[in-house]
């Protein structure tokens, strides 16, 4: 479904998150590198083809470009079909040499605040900033996280917003789900192992 990765497929991807994303690639492989060495540079290509094929209960869906003026890649990730699904998106955006690893910088400070003003701007949903923190949790931060929660109709929702340079690549992330009890997946350790797998050596 290629609209997936546009506005209104996006949309309703991680609103609803009832579309079903077909597998594609395997699971990255590669050791892990230690959470203080930087990241290696990575060119689109290379940094799209090491996202997981399988990552904290999510699985990879459709790889489109980014629609433009913006550059990059667009990867769309849910946990298996059900009733209610988790659904994800990464953003990868070349930037090279002149981005910092990490969440401060610049570029990265502005996709932040640009994903979280995104979030909020539906009219269809309504949803407030719960708490804010870096990942991965442990080591060298790579993303700024915001956790929000709201409803949609009267659905209760709750997602993750991330932005952070890893590589010489600008990723942001964004996953979103139904609000219930047990929760339909781990937000956090799904961004944290997308950071891991961009990271491997």
């Amino acid at each position: 479904m290629p609209s997936l990765a546009r506005k209104g497929g996006l949309a309703a991807l991680l609103l609803l998150a009832a579309c079903a994303v077909p597998p594609e690639s395997p699971e990255a492989g590669g050791a892990i590198a230690p959470a203080s060495a930087p990241a290696p540079r990575l060119g689109l290509t290379d940094a799209t083809s090491r996202l997981p094929g399988s990552v904290a209960g999510f699985v990879r869906g459709q790889s489109l470009p980014a629609r433009p003026p913006a550059t990059g890649q667009e990867v769309a990730y849910a946990t298996p079909a059900s009733r209610q699904r988790a659904a994800a998106v990464v953003k990868l955006a070349p930037l090279g040499e002149a981005l910092v690893d990490g969440p401060s910088s610049a570029q990265a400070t502005a996709a932040f605040q640009a994903e979280l003003a995104d979030a909020a701007r539906d009219r269809a949903r309504r949803m407030h900033e719960v708490r804010r923190f870096n990942l991965p949790a442990t080591g060298a931060p790579a993303l700024a996280c915001a956790a929000l929660e709201g409803t949609f109709g009267r659905q209760p929702v709750e997602a993750l917003v991330c932005a952070g340079g890893v590589g010489g690549n600008l990723v942001r992330l964004r996953v979103s789900m139904p609000k219930v009890s047990p929760s339909l997946a781990d937000a956090p350790a799904f961004a944290s192992g997308i950071v891991a797998a961009l990271r491997a050596r």
